[in-house]
């Protein structure tokens, strides 16, 4: 069960997935590879809860920035798990690219190492800046601690030491 909503509700636009809201929040999607892949609740051995189209539905329902979209997504991701389109590899996680009027963000999530939560990632495009919202991820290096620039699930360095994809010291 998602949890209750008490701030305003914004109309949007919709396709396979939310496109755009009345406060001028948009969302484009992207399918992803990723290492992990989750079932959805409801399949044989599926623990996890929304994938994008919710997710992005939600958001834009919900929400009346991008900052704001990126926060929910994640947080509802993490805290009721994520599935992509498929387990399989090539399948398995979303970029999307998450703009209102003032900011644009580049948002990554894909479902964790259990298949019963998420880890994700956002960083905002500086002025004058643009990305390409395509098929991988393209965020390559963060800085955690500039969360103006940078947002990040808190499970995400966690998962990433255990499994040795990260080291914190530097040396890898």
């Amino acid at each position: 069960e998602l949890p209750p909503h008490d701030g305003p509700t914004f109309a949007y636009v919709e396709a396979a997935s939310g496109i755009a809201n009345t406060a001028g929040v948009m969302i484009a999607e992207c399918t992803c590879s990723a290492v992990f892949g989750a079932l959805p609740r409801g399949s044989a051995g599926g623990r996890a809860l929304l994938g994008y189209m919710e997710l992005t539905r939600l958001a834009l329902e919900r929400c009346a920035t991008a900052r704001e979209a990126i926060l929910l997504m994640g947080g509802l991701a993490v805290d009721h798990g994520f599935y992509g389109n498929t387990t399989e590899f090539g399948g398995a996680a979303e970029s999307l690219c998450v703009i209102d009027t003032t900011e644009a963000w580049v948002f990554h999530v894909l479902a964790d190492d259990t298949g019963a939560s998420a880890v994700w990632a956002a960083q905002k495009l500086q002025p004058g800046h643009v990305a390409a919202c395509c098929n991988m991820f393209v965020i390559r290096e963060m800085d955690p601690d500039d969360t103006d620039q940078f947002l990040l699930s808190n499970s995400a360095l966690d998962i990433a030491k255990r499994l040795g994809l990260w080291d914190p010291t530097g040396d890898t």
